[in-house]
């Protein structure tokens, strides 16, 4: 039999080798069955920026007229019906492995004595792409995070402060550009919270930990030392050290307090039994 398989890995960081598997192709020749893990490719959407990932969605599209990918339906394609299929063969598959874009790569086609069907594709995908062995990076996003926060303590302290403020250079002079916090309040000394998630992209945490920290400096240069929070999960060591190290710094960090994103009880404690009132003024509709 002359059936063969290719996995298809999305590149997440060149230098250091990572990637993740993110769909397969299988091919005897006639039929071909295509499948990409909709829900790796929601996570990947996380940790890569935006044009690569608009890269990504228009290079699967045009990969070739015969495959269009829907990358929002991650169902098989049974792509044998009235077409041509001469291009996706073993051949061609092994070009594609050799050439890399940085993003999208394909492994060395690999033939198995086994029939094309559907049984045979499901076992081989959940064994190469998406099984329960699999460990998957957290898929726990900023957006998750921040609606928690908003979910568990918004309602007990909008009364006390203003929520999701964008501060500006007006606002505190030693700003360099305007930096949004969730939350931000005054009780003779400033006192501001702000939710930042762990899991993220390495290079993307360490610029909203910086952004944040340089607002606490700005505000302590005018008005002295203020009260900050700074609301955050631990992340796996095992997966990102670098996110681990950075995370354990903040924890035992003299400049915020940190809280983890289940015990914001402390945040809303603080805030009700210190007299904090809203840094802006607030409209009468607020």
């Amino acid at each position: 039999m002359n059936t063969f398989f290719s996995i298809i890995y999305l590149t997440l960081n060149a230098s250091l080798k990572e990637r993740i598997s993110v769909g397969m192709i299988m091919s005897n020749g006639k039929d071909v069955k295509f499948k990409i893990s909709n829900t790796k490719l929601s996570i990947v959407k996380q940790l890569i920026p935006n044009q690569n990932y608009n890269f990504l969605k228009s290079y699967f599209k045009n990969l070739d007229k015969e495959l269009i990918l829907e990358l929002e339906n991650s169902s098989i394609l049974d792509l044998s019906t009235e077409k041509t299929n001469n291009w996706i063969n073993e051949k061609y598959f092994s070009y594609l492995h050799r050439y890399s874009n940085n993003i999208v790569e394909f492994s060395e086609p690999k033939k198995i004595n086994i029939s094309l069907d559907e049984i045979t594709f499901h076992n081989m995908y959940v064994k190469y792409v998406f099984g329960s062995d699999l460990q998957l990076i957290p898929s726990k996003s900023k957006d998750d995070i921040v609606r928690i926060v908003k979910d568990k303590l918004y309602s007990r302290i909008k009364s006390k402060v203003n929520l999701d403020a964008t501060v500006k250079p007006n606002d505190f002079k030693e700003l360099i550009s305007p930096v949004n916090v969730n939350f931000i309040g005054k009780n003779g000394k400033i006192v501001s919270g702000q939710t930042i998630d762990f899991e993220k992209r390495y290079v993307d945490l360490e610029r909203d930990l910086t952004k944040y920290i340089s607002f606490t400096k700005a505000v302590d240069y005018q008005f002295g030392s203020g009260k900050y929070f700074l609301v955050g999960n631990e992340p796996d060591k095992k997966i990102s050290s670098k996110n681990h190290s950075i995370w354990k710094h903040i924890f035992k960090s003299h400049i915020v307090q940190y809280v983890d994103v289940n015990e914001t009880d402390r945040i809303k404690d603080y805030i009700n039994s210190k007299g904090v009132l809203p840094y802006f003024e607030k409209e009468d509709s607020e």
